[in-house]
């Protein structure tokens, strides 16, 4: 699984099913109903406790002041956990919308906060070249002095050796410099991927201006029957369900835009460092 796909079927699996929860308080009030909304959420809470502890241990360090996620989960198990067994509180708030509002809140909380995650883990993953020292390229020379004919020899001998091992040495080097390649590949790649989720966007935003359309139609009816109700309270959650993709395509073009900010930072630092430096990898 790649990091950005972390927690992502576990969010919408809970998404989806406040979703119901907050569409249908007019239309679904058996127990029933709220049992196994209850059931989806508490599997959908266990799941992503699990993803973001796996996203945790994996970038140790980083995550020193993000916020609680473990309470805010804590919350949503809660609330699902008295769905299970819902007294007149419970079937009472729910028949009111108050507790698809409630849950909506803290589904918008946990989303940002795993937002903020993704963030922290793909921006640190450009740029990482590691630099070794060049060691033991230099091998003792007390052999020439023993078997030299005489002092220019050994001269000769010493001077064609440090120059031989002086264009080893900046042949190795120059070969293993610092180069721009892995900053400009990442920032080609946040590009397309932000192009292609722009273009998916656009493709929703049209399915729902035409679902829009539908609605208007079924609000124009003087007289609605069984089955236009049931098709209105489908178109809307349709809408629902498609403004939800939006936002959540949004937050990942937010997270590539952030990754093409930082490594052009990189870049450009880079570029401005001396190129001594870049061969010596300072």
């Amino acid at each position: 699984m790649n990091d950005d796909q972390y927690a992502v079927a576990a969010l919408d699996e809970l998404k989806n099913n406040v979703l119901l929860l907050t569409m249908a308080n007019d239309h679904l009030t058996d127990e029933r109903f709220l049992v196994k909304i209850g059931n989806n959420i508490s599997r959908a809470v266990e799941v992503l406790k699990g993803d973001i502890s796996s996203l945790k241990k994996k970038y140790p360090g980083k995550f020193v002041n993000e916020v609680d996620t473990d309470s805010i989960l804590e919350r949503i198990d809660g609330i699902a956990q008295r769905m299970l067994n819902p007294g007149k509180e419970i079937k009472d708030n729910h028949a009111s919308g108050a507790l698809g509002r409630e849950m909506e809140s803290q589904v918008m909380s946990i989303r940002k906060a795993v937002d903020d995650i993704r963030i922290k883990v793909l921006g640190s993953h450009a740029g990482q070249i590691s630099n070794g020292p060049v060691t033991n390229m230099l091998v003792p020379i007390k052999g020439i002095f023993q078997f030299a004919g005489s002092a220019i020899i050994l001269g000769i001998k010493i001077l064609a050796y440090v120059i031989v091992l002086a264009g080893v040495v900046f042949t190795y080097l120059y070969f293993t410099m610092e180069k721009d390649t892995p900053f400009l590949n990442e920032i080609a790649s946040s590009r397309a991927l932000i192009k292609e989720k722009k273009e998916q966007v656009s493709r929703l935003e049209q399915e729902r201006q035409g679902l829009y359309d539908n609605r208007q139609t079924v609000k124009s009816t003087k007289e609605i029957t069984r089955e236009e109700m049931v098709a209105a309270l489908d178109i809307e959650v349709k809408i629902k369900k498609i403004n939800n993709a939006i936002e959540q395509l949004e937050a990942e073009i937010s997270v590539q835009e952030k990754k093409i900010t930082d490594n052009q930072d990189k870049l450009d630092a880079f570029r401005k460092k001396p190129f001594i430096s870049k061969l010596l990898k300072r």
